[in-house]
């Protein structure tokens, strides 16, 4: 397993637009915050407002994007607008 930056929001892949995140993890599970329940809107994600995880649905939207947090400027034209989107 590789190692990661502690400060980088952890990011989970699902496959339903309605999540619960409780902040465990596998290498602290006591550890966390009382259970939430999100909803992935049409952004295609959805960050838990207490440990800032990050859950993107599969074949969503954000799936596909560019992901601001690991990559800032991700998405933009040289010239820092953001790309139109076509249309359908």
């Amino acid at each position: 397993m590789a190692a990661t930056d502690p400060f980088t929001p952890e990011i989970a892949y699902v496959e339903t637009s309605r999540v619960a995140c409780d902040g465990a993890t596998q290498t602290s599970p006591a550890l966390g915050h009382p259970r939430v329940y999100l909803q992935i809107d049409e952004k295609g994600y959805v960050d838990c407002g207490y440990c800032d995880k990050r859950f993107i649905l599969k074949g969503g939207i954000a799936d596909t994007a560019p992901d601001e947090r690991t990559d800032p400027g991700a998405g933009e034209n040289s010239d820092g607008s953001l790309p139109s989107r076509p249309a359908a």
